[in-house]
């Protein structure tokens, strides 16, 4: 799951731990605990924390969906696991939405849907933690669940809009390895891309220094984070 915390991994703290730490440095809370958040940075004097980092906090927030989306537009690859428990005629090989055609085994939940504050409902096979896909026509976004009723589901992606009309659900699998890279993508674009030492080339008499970079949607990033990516691309028909 790329969260806070997973990204904030990425950065140098004196201390990572779920309890406040008894020493004096900053520090990166590893679980819950208390008035203390998981993911949340704090500087620590003689055992006393204040938060610290709240403007990139949000700016991570809102940053996890939207890189999610553009790597699987870069590798053309949303990652959809199979819906073991589907029972669509074997007919029904696909489905065609306005973007492209997809198996109707990685559907897990298909027709009228009404999305609400933050609920969808009805759904069925999808469990707490899961990364879905929602497409319709005025939805159409990644989001993590994260609470799970009889018949609906509550996800966190603000982007919602409250209506009702016909939607396909899909899960994503990101494999851990391509979970890693967006974290360190979205630390790079909050705490790395504008500092002064972000050099991609330089040029000294006769030395010469160049950082390769992958343009990934409209952001250029290091080739030092995006290696491994290539092993997931799956090749692009036009």
């Amino acid at each position: 799951m790329i969260d806070l915390f997973s990204v904030k991994l990425n950065k140098d703290y004196d201390f990572i731990q779920s309890e406040v730490p008894t020493g004096s440095g900053t520090w990166l809370c590893s679980e819950t605990n208390g008035d203390y958040v998981k993911g949340y940075s704090y500087e620590v004097v003689e055992g006393v924390a204040t938060r610290i980092e709240a403007k990139e906090d949000y700016l991570i927030n809102n940053s996890i969906y939207s890189t999610i989306e553009s790597i699987c537009s870069y590798l053309n690859n949303m990652f959809f696991v199979k819906n073991l428990a589907a029972t669509f005629p074997m007919y029904w090989d696909c489905i065609t939405l306005q973007d492209g055609t997809y198996n109707y085994n990685d559907i897990f939940t298909i027709g009228s849907l009404t999305f609400k504050d933050g609920v969808i409902s009805p759904v069925s096979y999808i469990n707490t933690g899961d990364l879905i896909f929602v497409y319709d026509q005025r939805n159409r976004f990644f989001s993590y669940v994260t609470g799970v009723e009889e018949n609906s589901v509550t996800v966190d992606n603000p982007a919602m809009v409250n209506t009702t009309e016909s939607a396909a659900i899909f899960v994503s699998g990101l494999p851990q390895s391509v979970e890693k890279i967006i974290a360190q993508m979205i630390s790079y674009d909050v705490f790395d891309r504008e500092a002064p030492t972000d050099l991609q080339s330089e040029h000294i008499g006769n030395y010469s220094y160049t950082v390769g970079s992958v343009q990934i949607g409209s952001m250029a990033y290091p080739s030092s984070i995006t290696a491994g990516l290539e092993a997931f691309k799956k090749v692009r028909f036009t």
